[in-house]
């Protein structure tokens, strides 16, 4: 079957059925996405209006894009910024925008849990996240929720997904995480029995890229800092793993239930353990489907190295849309499956 790419584009209760090319990204690091999207040069006028009387500063966005009629929701947002030339060019930013312009906020807390802030921060949302106390108390002060919880984030640690469709904020710890939605990608191969194989298995490679190295656990350099905040404002900090320059350096956070030196270097010495493996770091490139996003998890087949085949999750995706096809660029984070 012949595949071909289209997208739909949605601007407040503006229909356009094409675009000359869209590019958006994401990650399970930053708290908010962006895209970028162009209209069609010809596009000066829509509905017998001029276009930029149309289009504003924080109208609702919704790009879809698919296959052959089979249209799925990229990206949802509000348009954040308009260019002035021709073709047009919109800059969005993902469901974020909305608590980045919400109204400002000042409270005190003598001590609280994340939850408890985060329900305060965004009501009507449910919120998943870990178990943990601010037991020194938070203030927050004149600032939006947006600001506050990437101070949060940038403190702490976190990560923060955010499903505007469904009110909900799911926030996890690096390493700690097992994935939203799981997918597929297959290696492809010249050998006919494995083939043979992957089709008996229902599966076909789907790789326009691989920028992925394989990297042996001896190799791999990774410095964990954990820090537990006391009661009494007192931080105990233990740092274990490399201690080359160019180490990867992840920080975990605990609250006041870790009380000694020892019981936090045995913690994260138990992450440094799981966390070093044989396995795969980089991007690796499909096309328009499967739908990959940051913080699902990408499975890995490769029938010419199967002791190299694992379960990763995304850290972050990168998807591109214009003449030229249909792709997403993911990049690896730690594996999942040791």
């Amino acid at each position: 079957m012949y595949y071909v790419a289209k997208a739909e584009l949605k601007i407040g209760k503006i229909n356009f059925k094409g675009i000359t090319e869209a590019e958006f990204e994401s990650s399970v690091d930053e708290i908010g996405g962006t895209a970028k999207i162009t209209l069609p040069r010809r596009l000066t006028s829509k509905e017998g209006k001029v276009l930029l009387d149309l289009i504003h500063t924080g109208d609702r966005v919704e790009l879809k894009i698919g296959y052959n009629g089979d249209l799925k929701t990229e990206f949802t947002g509000y348009v954040s910024h308009i260019g002035d030339g021709t073709p047009l060019v919109l800059e969005c930013d993902d469901p974020w925008y909305t608590f980045k312009k919400a109204a400002h906020i000042t409270k005190s807390y003598k001590s609280v849990t994340l939850k408890k802030l985060l329900q305060d921060l965004f009501p009507g949302y449910t919120v998943e996240c870990p178990d943990f106390t601010f037991s020194g108390g938070y203030i927050i002060k004149d600032v939006t929720p947006y600001t506050v919880i990437k101070k949060i984030k940038d403190e702490v640690g976190f990560c923060a997904k955010l499903n505007e469709q469904n009110k909900m904020i799911s926030c996890f710890w690096p390493f700690e995480f097992k994935g939203f939605n799981k997918h597929t990608y297959v290696f492809g191969t010249r050998n006919g029995t494995l083939l043979k194989d992957l089709r008996n298995k229902r599966l076909a490679p789907n790789i326009a890229a691989n920028g992925l190295k394989f990297v042996r656990k001896e190799d791999r350099k990774l410095q964990i800092t954990g820090k537990a905040k006391q009661k009494k404002g007192k931080t105990i900090t233990v740092t274990v793993g490399s201690k080359d320059d160019d180490a990867e350096k992840r920080t975990m956070n605990f609250g006041s239930d870790v009380t000694t030196e020892a019981e936090l270097k045995k913690r994260i010495e138990t992450e440094l353990k799981n966390k070093n493996f044989d396995g795969y770091e980089g991007t690796i490139t499909g096309f328009g489907t499967p739908q990959t996003m940051p913080g699902d998890t990408l499975k890995i087949v490769d029938t010419e190295n199967p002791e190299r085949e694992g379960e990763y999750l995304i850290k972050r995706v990168k998807v591109r849309f214009n003449n030229s096809g249909f792709r997403r660029e993911n990049e690896l984070s730690y594996k999942i499956n040791n």
